[in-house]
């Protein structure tokens, strides 16, 4: 094909993030536009608890309380479904939404939330892909995100008809250490060093992932992300029908150290941007202004539009000395 037009879109990017993708798709001198990140309809707010069920108490009244339709974000499906129980016993239409519910199921609480039938959807991250409510009058999180790139564009989905919406976040400090522990699971290098070997071993007839599965014993998505880190890490390919080479001159034990270094980088990537979304929960200064910068985009504060801005506790001198948010992978 040679090099056909590339076209590359994301919704909510920050410079590293923008930089991977082109690195990623091997990209050369492409041009990147960046439309404005700044949504002023949505007010910003944080709160801070220290009690989880104060937490939960708080999100609960909140969403009972705003405009519907709206959204509330929940770290784990125990909570979506606990959260949707407590407002139905306020009378409200809730629906619980995760990854384990079933297709039919899921696509039956999507239309119930476009159509208006559903006052209110507790999910995971696993709602999102094709929401396009204008009409979404608030977005709650119950819980520190794993990014502020996630949870740009899950507030993004408030307020799209232009008018005021709202956007809270409800946290606790111990809140990043299971962000952290999330973005610590990552593929073992025992699990590498399988996938590495049963790679090396087809190296004349090339397994696909069925095929790498069915040698190692391993799950799906195990080999699935082993085979992306060996690949990323320069140590094999993947062919158009899925086939899985190791790249010539290199041992398995070689391959498997080389993704696991990458491994740690990602690691480390995801542990910055943990503390980048616990820095935006407890900032002192305009909110917005911390959200654009991260992102890249100039900002005078104050917006007039956060808690910190409106507030009696607002530090106009944070505001104006925190010019940019300095995200670690940034450089």
């Amino acid at each position: 094909l040679g090099r056909p037009p590339l076209l590359a879109l994301t919704a909510t990017a920050a410079p590293p993030v923008r930089r991977e993708i082109v690195e990623r798709l091997g990209m050369e001198r492409p041009r990147v536009l960046v439309t404005g990140f700044d949504r002023p309809n949505i007010r910003l707010e944080a709160r801070r608890f220290q009690d989880e069920d104060e937490r939960r108490r708080a999100v609960v009244e909140r969403a009972a309380a705003e405009p519907k339709p709206g959204l509330v974000y929940a770290a784990t499906r125990k909570d979506t479904e606990r959260c949707a129980r407590e407002l139905a016993g306020l009378g409200l239409a809730a629906e619980a939404y995760h990854a384990g519910l079933r297709a039919a199921e899921r696509r039956r609480i999507h239309a119930a939330f476009h159509s208006g039938a559903a006052d209110v959807v507790v999910a995971t991250s696993a709602f999102g892909m094709g929401i396009d409510k204008e009409d979404v009058r608030f977005v709650l999180h119950a819980a520190l995100p794993g990014s502020l790139d996630a949870y740009y564009q899950e507030i993004g989905r408030a307020g799209r008809d232009g008018e005021a919406a709202l956007a809270v976040l409800h946290y606790r400090p111990e809140d990043t250490g299971m962000q952290a522990y999330f973005a610590s699971r990552t593929t073992g290098r025992d699990t590498l060093d399988e996938v590495a070997d049963a790679v090396h071993d087809h190296r004349d007839d090339p397994a696909d992932l069925a095929g790498l599965r069915e040698d190692t014993g391993l799950s799906r998505p195990r080999v699935t992300t082993a085979v992306n880190l060996l690949e990323e890490a320069g140590a094999v390919t993947t062919g158009e029908e899925g086939e899985v080479r190791p790249v010539p001159g290199t041992a398995p034990g070689e391959a498997a150290q080389e993704a696991e270094r990458t491994a740690e980088a990602h690691r480390r990537t995801d542990r910055s941007r943990v503390e980048m979304a616990r820095a935006y929960a407890e900032t002192t200064g305009c909110r917005r202004h911390f959200l654009l910068g991260y992102f890249g985009e100039a900002y005078e504060p104050p917006c007039g539009n956060c808690d910190r801005c409106t507030a009696a506790e607002a530090d106009p001198e944070a505001a104006a000395a925190g010019r940019r948010p300095a995200h670690p992978a940034a450089g």
